[in-house]
Protein backbone atom coordinates (compact mmCIF):
# COMPACT_ATOMS: atom_id res chain seq x y z
CA UNK A 1 0.00 0.00 0.00
CA UNK A 2 2.89 2.40 0.82
CA UNK A 3 4.27 2.23 -2.75
CA UNK A 4 0.89 3.49 -4.20
CA UNK A 5 1.06 6.60 -1.67
CA UNK A 6 4.79 7.06 -3.09
CA UNK A 7 3.66 6.51 -6.79
CA UNK A 8 0.49 8.70 -6.06
CA UNK A 9 2.65 11.60 -4.69
CA UNK A 10 5.18 11.14 -7.53
CA UNK A 11 3.11 11.68 -10.73
CA UNK A 12 1.59 14.70 -8.85
CA UNK A 13 4.79 16.05 -8.26
CA UNK A 14 5.75 15.13 -12.11
CA UNK A 15 2.26 17.07 -13.46
CA UNK A 16 3.02 19.87 -10.95
CA UNK A 17 6.82 20.18 -12.78
CA UNK A 18 5.46 19.54 -15.81
CA UNK A 19 2.51 22.92 -15.70
CA UNK A 20 5.44 25.16 -14.10
CA UNK A 21 7.38 23.85 -17.13
CA UNK A 22 5.20 26.08 -19.16
CA UNK A 23 5.84 29.47 -18.59
CA UNK A 24 5.04 31.28 -21.35
CA UNK A 25 1.23 29.55 -20.83
CA UNK A 26 -1.42 32.45 -20.03
CA UNK A 27 -2.30 31.97 -16.18
CA UNK A 28 -5.05 33.74 -14.09
CA UNK A 29 -3.64 36.40 -12.39
CA UNK A 30 -5.55 37.80 -9.15
CA UNK A 31 -4.51 40.34 -6.89
CA UNK A 32 -6.36 41.90 -3.74
CA UNK A 33 -4.80 45.19 -2.15
CA UNK A 34 -5.56 48.15 0.55
CA UNK A 35 -3.73 51.33 0.92
CA UNK A 36 -3.65 55.03 1.18
CA UNK A 37 -3.22 57.75 -1.23
CA UNK A 38 0.22 59.35 -0.85
CA UNK A 39 -0.81 62.86 -2.22
CA UNK A 40 -1.51 64.70 -5.71
CA UNK A 41 1.95 66.34 -6.88
CA UNK A 42 2.87 68.27 -9.94
CA UNK A 43 3.32 66.65 -13.62
CA UNK A 44 6.79 66.36 -14.51
CA UNK A 45 7.60 67.60 -17.93
CA UNK A 46 7.30 64.91 -20.55
CA UNK A 47 5.22 62.65 -17.95
CA UNK A 48 1.43 63.42 -19.38
CA UNK A 49 1.69 63.40 -22.87
CA UNK A 50 -1.44 61.85 -23.57
CA UNK A 51 -4.34 63.91 -22.35
CA UNK A 52 -7.52 63.11 -23.64
CA UNK A 53 -8.77 66.00 -25.84
CA UNK A 54 -9.86 69.27 -24.46
CA UNK A 55 -8.80 68.26 -20.91
CA UNK A 56 -5.62 68.80 -19.25
CA UNK A 57 -3.37 66.76 -16.67
CA UNK A 58 -3.94 68.98 -12.99
CA UNK A 59 -1.86 66.84 -10.66
CA UNK A 60 -0.14 63.09 -10.42
CA UNK A 61 -1.99 61.16 -8.12
CA UNK A 62 0.59 58.45 -5.91
CA UNK A 63 -0.49 55.44 -4.31
CA UNK A 64 0.68 52.78 -1.98
CA UNK A 65 -0.93 49.73 -0.94
CA UNK A 66 -0.30 45.82 0.57
CA UNK A 67 -1.87 42.45 -0.52
CA UNK A 68 -1.58 39.57 -1.88
CA UNK A 69 -1.67 38.38 -5.56
CA UNK A 70 -0.98 34.83 -7.23
CA UNK A 71 2.37 34.47 -8.58
CA UNK A 72 4.06 37.14 -6.12
CA UNK A 73 2.27 36.26 -2.49
CA UNK A 74 2.62 39.21 0.24
CA UNK A 75 2.87 41.83 -2.22
CA UNK A 76 3.70 45.45 -1.49
CA UNK A 77 2.49 48.25 -4.71
CA UNK A 78 3.66 51.59 -5.47
CA UNK A 79 1.40 53.75 -8.18
CA UNK A 80 1.26 57.19 -10.02
CA UNK A 81 -1.03 58.45 -12.41
CA UNK A 82 -1.85 61.52 -14.35
CA UNK A 83 -5.46 63.02 -13.10
CA UNK A 84 -7.11 65.13 -15.76
CA UNK A 85 -9.52 67.84 -15.43
CA UNK A 86 -11.13 70.74 -17.46
CA UNK A 87 -9.29 73.82 -18.30
CA UNK A 88 -11.23 77.43 -16.82
CA UNK A 89 -9.86 80.50 -17.11
CA UNK A 90 -10.26 81.12 -13.26
CA UNK A 91 -8.08 79.60 -10.33
CA UNK A 92 -7.83 76.90 -9.96
CA UNK A 93 -7.34 76.88 -13.51
CA UNK A 94 -8.96 73.49 -14.02
CA UNK A 95 -12.23 71.29 -12.79
CA UNK A 96 -11.40 67.68 -12.18
CA UNK A 97 -13.60 65.38 -13.46
CA UNK A 98 -12.59 62.09 -12.14
CA UNK A 99 -10.38 60.88 -14.96
CA UNK A 100 -7.04 59.37 -15.29
CA UNK A 101 -4.35 57.98 -17.38
CA UNK A 102 -0.97 56.92 -18.38
CA UNK A 103 -0.65 55.04 -15.03
CA UNK A 104 2.32 52.98 -13.57
CA UNK A 105 1.99 50.64 -11.32
CA UNK A 106 4.93 48.25 -9.38
CA UNK A 107 3.86 44.96 -7.89
CA UNK A 108 6.73 43.78 -5.24
CA UNK A 109 6.94 40.12 -4.21
CA UNK A 110 7.94 38.56 -0.92
CA UNK A 111 11.31 37.67 -2.70
CA UNK A 112 12.31 40.90 -3.89
CA UNK A 113 10.80 40.43 -7.60
CA UNK A 114 9.03 43.49 -9.12
CA UNK A 115 6.20 42.95 -11.65
CA UNK A 116 5.85 46.42 -13.50
CA UNK A 117 1.85 47.60 -15.11
CA UNK A 118 0.40 50.07 -16.66
CA UNK A 119 -2.98 50.94 -16.18
CA UNK A 120 -5.08 53.20 -18.88
CA UNK A 121 -8.48 54.32 -19.47
CA UNK A 122 -9.28 55.35 -15.45
CA UNK A 123 -12.94 56.10 -14.86
CA UNK A 124 -14.42 57.23 -11.74
CA UNK A 125 -17.63 55.19 -11.93
CA UNK A 126 -19.08 57.17 -8.98
CA UNK A 127 -18.05 60.19 -7.43
CA UNK A 128 -16.31 61.22 -4.68
CA UNK A 129 -16.51 61.14 -1.36
CA UNK A 130 -16.54 57.32 -1.90
CA UNK A 131 -15.61 56.83 -5.29
CA UNK A 132 -15.66 53.76 -7.45
CA UNK A 133 -13.07 53.45 -10.42
CA UNK A 134 -11.96 50.92 -13.06
CA UNK A 135 -9.09 50.77 -14.86
CA UNK A 136 -7.40 48.97 -17.76
CA UNK A 137 -3.96 46.76 -16.72
CA UNK A 138 -1.30 45.28 -19.04
CA UNK A 139 1.91 44.00 -18.05
CA UNK A 140 3.86 44.61 -21.10
CA UNK A 141 6.75 46.38 -19.44
CA UNK A 142 8.28 43.17 -17.42
CA UNK A 143 9.88 43.73 -14.34
CA UNK A 144 12.63 41.91 -12.71
CA UNK A 145 13.28 38.43 -11.32
CA UNK A 146 10.61 35.79 -12.99
CA UNK A 147 8.43 39.16 -14.33
CA UNK A 148 11.67 40.07 -16.52
CA UNK A 149 9.29 39.22 -19.56
CA UNK A 150 6.16 39.25 -18.71
CA UNK A 151 2.86 39.88 -20.80
CA UNK A 152 -0.75 39.82 -20.10
CA UNK A 153 -3.17 42.06 -18.79
CA UNK A 154 -7.25 41.87 -17.29
CA UNK A 155 -8.94 45.24 -15.27
CA UNK A 156 -8.36 46.74 -11.98
CA UNK A 157 -11.51 47.95 -10.29
CA UNK A 158 -11.21 49.50 -6.98
CA UNK A 159 -12.52 52.01 -4.48
CA UNK A 160 -10.92 55.35 -3.31
CA UNK A 161 -12.49 57.36 -0.04
CA UNK A 162 -12.10 60.93 -0.32
CA UNK A 163 -12.13 62.05 3.50
CA UNK A 164 -9.50 59.59 4.83
CA UNK A 165 -7.19 58.63 1.59
CA UNK A 166 -7.93 55.07 1.62
CA UNK A 167 -8.05 52.52 -1.16
CA UNK A 168 -8.76 49.50 -2.00
CA UNK A 169 -7.90 47.91 -5.73
CA UNK A 170 -8.82 44.14 -7.14
CA UNK A 171 -7.32 42.93 -10.24
CA UNK A 172 -8.46 40.24 -11.92
CA UNK A 173 -6.49 38.83 -16.08
CA UNK A 174 -4.09 36.75 -17.19
CA UNK A 175 -0.41 36.78 -16.82
CA UNK A 176 2.54 35.13 -19.02
CA UNK A 177 5.78 34.88 -17.86
CA UNK A 178 9.34 33.04 -18.81
CA UNK A 179 13.02 33.48 -18.22
CA UNK A 180 14.01 34.53 -21.97
CA UNK A 181 12.57 36.91 -24.37
CA UNK A 182 11.39 34.96 -27.89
Amino acid sequence: MNWKIIIAAGLILLSTNLYAAKPDKALPFHGVFSGYLLGFGDVPAGRCDDVPDGKVAWAMASFEAWGTATHLGETYLTASHCSYGWPINDPPYVIPDGTYGEGELELTADNGDILIVSYTNGESLEPPPNAVFQEDIKFHKGGTGRFTFASGGGVDIGTFNALDGSITLQMNGVIAYSKRQK
